[in-house]
């Protein structure tokens, strides 16, 4: 893997904005981050996360010192404001409902050339916490990309001033498991994650 991943935007754009989203989370909701030390630093990875919120891309966002990519639907770059600023903090648009080959090729090159790149193998938000079915995007990106897969935790609810936190669980190499167990392997991590956590039985 490549070893020139921009750690962090330098944009002063770039920096405002984290600022203000890390500022906000600190008011309201506290994170904390555990396991950061299995953060592949300078290689290409996938985050796959558990989805509770759409507060969750700029949560790991803050709890990462990596810039991070990560897709939204493409109605909400059709946005005034809205639009150009998901662009300049990382974000590319994808169609949902169909299979989206120019955003599964752009996210393929980030992690081709080290970058980081955020998804949510659930495809929507969970309103009870618990996991839903996995969708196989991830593991298609991972194996065409050559990167490793971070099972990551959001361990909620979000609840304002109460804490919340991020669990990052080691990273999975795609050669050393086969295609067909690659999702479900991902999956019993996370549900590991949030097991321990207490957030789910």
């Amino acid at each position: 893997m490549s070893g020139n991943v921009d750690l962090r935007k330098k944009t002063p754009f770039f920096r405002a904005a984290r600022y203000v989203v890390y500022s906000f989370f600190q008011l309201t909701y506290r994170p904390k981050v555990e396991g950061l030390e299995n953060v592949p630093m300078y290689d290409g990875i996938i985050v796959a996360s558990n989805h509770l919120s759409n507060l969750d891309p700029p949560l790991i966002g803050i709890c990462l010192p990596r810039y991070i990519r990560f897709m939204g639907k493409i109605e909400l770059f059709r946005v005034p404001v809205l639009g150009p600023l998901f662009r300049a903090l990382g974000a590319f648009p994808i169609h949902r409902g169909k299979v989206d080959k120019q955003a599964i090729r752009t996210a393929i090159d980030i992690v081709r050339t080290g970058g980081c790149i955020v998804m949510f193998p659930e495809g929507h938000r969970s309103k009870t916490g618990e996991l839903g079915p996995f969708a196989s995007g991830v593991a298609v990106i991972a194996r065409k990309s050559g990167g490793y897969i971070v099972p990551t935790a959001i361990c909620g609810p979000y609840r304002v001033f109460r804490p919340l936190t991020v669990r990052f669980g080691e990273p999975i190499s795609v050669d050393s498991v086969p295609t067909d167990q690659l999702m479900g392997l991902v999956r019993e991590r996370i549900q590991t994650l949030l097991r321990e956590s207490g957030t789910i039985s």
